[in-house]
C-alpha cells in the first residue's frame, strides 16, 4: 500500500452540500501561531484522517521550507459513485456523475497549485487544509506546516480529463503536474 493509498484511505468526503466546518491558522514563518474553527467557509467539506491511521513516511523530507516533492490526485468523489482512491499508476476513474463531483489531491511541500482545467473550465481550490509532521496530520498550534489538501469542486461536470499543477516555491524548484481521465 502506497503512502497516498494510506493517507487518503481515512479521509470521509462529504456527501450533499459541501458546506461544513474548516479549520483557519495564524501561521509565520511555516508555524501554526493558533487554529481557529470557522463555520461554513467552505463549498467542500471533509474530515481530516486521524494521525494513528496514517503511516510515517521516512522518505518524506521534514524541514518547513522545502520545495514540493510530492503532488499527486489522491480521491475522486461524485454523488453517483461515491469515494474513489486513487492509485499513482491509474489514468482513468470509474463512472462518476451526478450533481456532485469533488476531486482532492496532496502536496507535501511549499508550492503555489494552479487552477485546475476540466472540460475547458478553469477553477481555483475550493478548499484547503494544512498539514504537519511526516505522517502528514492535522496541524495544532505550534506545529510546522509541511503539507497541504486541496479539493476542487466540479459539480456539474460528469466526465472529461482534469488536469492540475504547482509551481515549487522553494528548493527543489520546479513544476509537478498529475492528470487524470474522469468517467
Amino acid at each position: 500500500m502506497t503512502l497516498k493509498t494510506t493517507l487518503l484511505s481515512t479521509i470521509l468526503l462529504s456527501t450533499s452540500t459541501f458546506s461544513g466546518f474548516a479549520s483557519a491558522a495564524d501561521v509565520e514563518a511555516g508555524v501554526v501561531k493558533r487554529v481557529v474553527k470557522i463555520g461554513n467557509s467552505s463549498s467542500l467539506a471533509l474530515n481530516a484522517p486521524e494521525s494513528n491511521n496514517i503511516r510515517k513516511a521516512s522518505s518524506v523530507a521534514r524541514a518547513a521550507a522545502s520545495g514540493v516533492t510530492y503532488f499527486e490526485i489522491g480521491i475522486v468523489y461524485s454523488t453517483n459513485y461515491g469515494q474513489e482512491i486513487i492509485q499513482e499508476t491509474q489514468t482513468s476513474t470509474g463512472d462518476h456523475g451526478g450533481a456532485t463531483l469533488n476531486v482532492y489531491l496532496w502536496q507535501y511541500g511549499y508550492g503555489n497549485p494552479t487552477n485546475a482545467t476540466m472540460n475547458g473550465i478553469s477553477k481555483a481550490a475550493g478548499y484547503t487544509q494544512y498539514r504537519c509532521g511526516s505522517d502528514l496530520h492535522v496541524c495544532a498550534s505550534g506545529e510546522t506546516i509541511t503539507s497541504w489538501l486541496y479539493g476542487y469542486d466540479f459539480s456539474g461536470q460528469e466526465s472529461g480529463q482534469f488536469n492540475v499543477g504547482t509551481n515549487s516555491t522553494a528548493s527543489p524548484f520546479g513544476y509537478w503536474s498529475d492528470s487524470i481521465y474522469i468517467n
